[in-house]
């Protein structure tokens, strides 16, 4: 929190709303205006960025990182705020890799993306944002996952990290959902997705598989064929990276 007099957060003070609480939402948020003249969001107390000058914060942030950006390309920034260090990091990627680089920003309060938005957009086409979403959605998301599995990496956001930490550690740590079920929303091929619906919905796939082949008297179609390739193709993939021990 700031350490300023009383009189002088008030005069810091430009926008304060109530909202309902939950794991991720916001109780009390409120826009300050740094000595700099930046605005700096507090959500629930916490100062996003520095109520003195958010810039240099920033910058000497960012270049404690300067390792990871020189070998990383692409990024994986936890916390937006009002993005002082997104515009920082997007420096030292540019400096380093040209335009050659990527940067993708979690931010679980939609509130602040869209303050950030107003008062302090980023435009950079090498950059998306996530704000709001629930980390079950993230994980529907192509092209969010497809970047994770690049191996980013990552720059936590040090007050955002800290006031969200279970959402944070919940994303990073997340396991999808592995009954048959689940999976339904996610296939595009309707031919395939009728033929999942066959399956034993609450169980894991490859139990589901194995519970409609075997026994199986009647002669096997083309559905069962490619059940059969699936079950031996999962049973190899889950050898090799030797989760099967």
């Amino acid at each position: 929190m700031s350490t300023n007099s009383e009189n002088e957060n008030s005069n810091y003070l430009t926008n304060v709303q109530d909202f309902s609480m939950d794991s991720t939402s916001l109780y009390k948020y409120e826009i300050k205006i740094a000595k700099t003249n930046h605005k700096v969001p507090v959500v629930n107390d916490v100062h996003l960025h520095s109520i003195y000058n958010p810039t240099k914060e920033a910058a000497t942030f960012i270049a404690k990182n300067k390792k990871l950006t020189n070998v990383k390309n692409e990024i994986l920034i936890l916390g937006l705020g009002f993005g002082y260090h997104v515009g920082e990091a997007i420096i030292a990627l540019k400096e380093k890799w040209g335009t050659d680089y990527k940067i993708v920003v979690i931010e679980p309060n939609e509130k602040v993306y869209m303050d950030y938005l107003e008062h302090a957009e980023l435009s950079d086409v090498n950059l998306k944002i996530y704000a709001g979403y629930k980390i079950q959605d993230l994980y529907k998301d192509r092209f969010l996952v497809d970047y994770l599995l690049t191996k980013p990496g990552i720059i936590a956001h040090p007050a955002s990290f800290n006031l969200y930490e279970n959402y944070y550690k919940n994303l990073l740590s997340y396991q999808a959902p592995k009954d048959v079920g689940s999976f339904d929303q996610y296939i595009e091929s309707a031919i395939l997705r009728d033929n999942i619906r066959r399956l034993n919905q609450d169980s894991d796939l490859l139990t589901a598989i194995n519970e409609q082949m075997y026994p199986k008297e009647e002669e096997l179609d083309n559905t069962d064929h490619f059940f059969m390739a699936f079950n031996e193709m999962v049973k190899g993939s889950i050898s090799i990276e030797g989760r099967d021990k």
